[in-house]
């Protein structure tokens, strides 16, 4: 990410998100150490899940259970069109987003119209930055899901990294209909407008998230930067350090100075790594 705005950018859920991975070929589908570890110690107390029943319970399991054991069944048959999908879904909430885009692309090749799957391998790309790729699966997802305000959101998300802001707050103003006081979808439509130079409006929507306990680090970090687009400084610089250093929060501030003296800011600041 560019820039020192390294915290504040275009959200998504927790179930929507995750970093890094693994190479595309097809050791990918093994287990990693950490996965290798709990599954050893799955199979010592002797808990591996194997009927539907078991497979219900191990989704109550916590995020290294069930990625030790989704991983574990999709290595013995990756055609386990469950597997793929718990598999692809939870590697994103874990931080593995590169293995989860693997996994559920390589799964899309046995079940192409599986919405699940083309929803996971979009978020994924979206979590990567690869916004433009994201759209057709998104699309697609969103097309067989379109009451699912996650996949909408995940779909603005990459329309606006891909630079088609109009299109992308079209999708967020669909994802809020469904959801409308959900913070990262209001956080994301703000940034939106921020984006394309219209900073008061997005402050509304913000301060509107704000309100929302569920509520985030991202949001303030957004708000304190449309404050400080307004050259209200002493007010974003509070906002700012409840979430980071006041070092950071100077050094954020500075930059956005520096976009302001610029006649061509709102370039600089689509360009300042501020999506996800």
């Amino acid at each position: 990410m560019r820039g020192p705005l390294s915290a504040i950018g275009l959200v998504m859920s927790v179930s929507a998100i995750a970093l890094t991975g693994c190479s595309s070929t097809a050791s990918s589908t093994r287990l990693t150490h950490q996965e290798e570890a709990v599954s050893q110690r799955m199979q010592a107390r002797s808990i591996a899940p194997a009927t539907p029943e078991e497979r219900d319970a191990v989704r109550r399991q916590d995020l290294m259970t069930q990625a030790a054991f989704w991983a574990e069944a999709y290595e013995l048959n990756p055609g386990d069109r469950e597997a793929a999908i718990e598999l692809s879904g939870v590697l994103r909430q874990i931080g593995q987003t590169e293995r989860s885009g693997e996994v559920a692309r390589q799964a899309l090749t046995l079940f192409p119209e599986e919405a699940a799957l083309q929803a996971n391998y979009g978020m994924a790309l979206v979590a990567e930055g690869q916004g433009q790729r994201a759209i057709e699966p998104l699309t697609r997802a969103a097309g067989s899901r379109s009451d699912d305000w996650r996949v909408l959101n995940a779909l603005g998300v990459a329309l606006e990294q891909a630079g088609r802001g109009e299109a992308a707050r079209e999708r967020f103003a669909q994802a809020r209909a469904i959801e409308p006081r959900e913070p990262t979808i209001l956080s994301n439509l703000a940034l939106s407008y921020a984006l394309a130079g219209e900073p008061e409006r997005a402050e509304t929507m913000l301060r509107e998230a704000m309100d929302d306990d569920r509520a985030g680090p991202q949001v303030r970090q957004n708000l304190a930067l449309v404050l400080a687009l307004q050259g209200r400084f002493n007010e974003a610089e509070r906002i700012a350090v409840i979430d980071s250093s006041p070092e950071v929060a100077e050094a954020n501030l500075a930059y956005v100075r520096s976009m302001l003296s610029s006649p061509r800011r709102w370039d600089n600041l689509e360009g300042a790594g501020l999506r996800r």
